[in-house]
């Protein structure tokens, strides 16, 4: 078996994206990896995230000048320029560490779901974020979003004003609102890419194997079986490319689905832990307590209303 290619940055050198950072102070913690679950929006460059990361919100991406490439569940998903990416970030996500991402230019947008939820938008748009499908979908004179709007909202969330804090919300709403509608639901809603790269084409086919086979005991041998790798050069392949381990990738996808089956059904929790693909009721609700901040019981309430409203 041939070793994959896989640039690599030399010690005591930086990548293109490790630069950016140290151009705007801030080496080695981007802005997106440190924020918590809150109404959020800033505008600045695309980098290679540390790793994939996970977050209880929906991400809005505008992005300009170059394409925006993700690993996002499993999958290599494009937000081309002039386009709009929605999804909901629970799913492990990351910006891939290549030469677009460096040069991109993005307007992000954080929503807590909770808000999201709350606005009551139609079941098929609800159900397809939280199946971890992403909508991507060109801005036009019927839906546009400009860099501009991305300005002001930051800007009246900054205020310190609850009239202008929820005046920028009104106008996101009605935004998001109006995008989705223009999309459609009927049509494509990701443009996926082609790893170029040997390294990042098996990384994906492992990303893939274990987004699909999660809520079955699959183990990282599995996972690197399924790319035809040996198990101790997958594990450092998949860290390289995805900036951490099989088996927190797949604890992350686990977590996500149980979120979504706390939200949208109303299963007992020793069900969801099965469901999900943990081994025991205890393990779940140590991990999701972990990662969450709260326990089940408590992220189910937090939602409850979802589950009768927008069943999925």
């Amino acid at each position: 078996m041939g070793r994959a290619k896989f640039r690599e940055t030399k010690v005591g050198t930086r990548s293109h994206a490790e630069q950016s950072l140290v151009e705007h102070g801030s080496v080695g913690q981007s802005q997106v990896e440190v924020h918590p679950s809150e109404l959020k929006c800033w505008q600045g460059n695309g980098y290679a995230m540390r790793g994939a990361h996970r977050h209880d919100d929906i991400e809005v991406n505008l992005v300009d000048r170059a394409p925006l490439k993700y690993m996002f569940g499993g999958t290599p998903v494009e937000v081309r320029p002039g386009h709009v990416g929605l999804f909901w970030a629970a799913m492990p996500h990351r910006l891939i560490d290549c030469p677009e991402n460096w040069n991109s230019y993005v307007c992000w947008l954080h929503i807590p779901l909770g808000t999201i939820l709350n606005w009551g938008l139609p079941e098929t748009v609800v159900s397809h974020l939280l199946r971890g499908r992403p909508i991507l979908c060109a801005t036009g004179e019927s839906n546009r979003i400009e860099p501009a709007d991305f300005g002001h909202w930051s800007r009246d969330l900054a205020s310190g004003s609850d009239e202008l804090r929820q005046v920028a919300l009104l106008e996101i709403q009605a935004r998001i609102r109006r995008l989705i509608h223009g999309a459609g639901l009927t049509t494509r809603l990701s443009y996926e890419w082609t790893a170029t790269d040997d390294g990042v084409r098996h990384a994906t086919a492992m990303a893939q194997f274990a987004a699909t086979h999660f809520r079955e005991p699959i183990t990282a041998t599995d996972v690197a079986s399924s790319a035809h790798l040996h198990p101790n050069y997958a594990m450092t392949l998949f860290h390289q490319v995805l900036g951490t381990t099989i088996g927190a990738y797949l604890t992350q996808c686990r977590v996500a689905e149980a979120q979504r089956l706390l939200i949208t059904t109303h299963a007992t929790t020793s069900e969801i832990a099965a469901a999900a693909g943990f081994g025991s009721q205890s393990a779940f609700y140590a991990t999701f307590t972990r990662i969450c901040g709260q326990p089940p019981g408590a992220y189910r309430r937090a939602h409850h209303h979802v589950a009768t409203t927008n069943p999925t």
